[in-house]
């Protein structure tokens, strides 16, 4: 679809993520829950009377949102400094 001023927006150029926002974004919480609740349940801890892998999983509804907000600030970040141009 064509805007009001005849471009074609279709054509564009899809941003690239840098490395540590891509690992910060997805590498980063995929271990902090896969290899945090295995590493957890195996060694069968109790903290209060709940396993310590129920409440990991706990910490990480917090964890993960966090690692995503920091991704999508070094994400941006980094296209805010490439969409400047110096001043001469």
């Amino acid at each position: 679809m064509h805007d009001q001023d005849g471009r074609d927006d279709a054509m564009q150029a899809v941003p690239a993520i840098s490395l540590p926002a891509l690992a910060v974004g997805l590498g980063l919480p995929f271990c902090l829950v896969i290899g945090g609740g295995l590493a957890l349940q195996a060694q069968r801890m109790v903290l209060f009377g709940v396993p310590l892998e129920i409440i990991w999983i706990f910490a990480c509804f917090m964890l993960v949102p966090a690692c995503l907000y920091t991704c999508s600030n070094l994400s941006s970040s980094a296209q805010y400094k490439a969409d400047r141009k110096p001043v001469e």
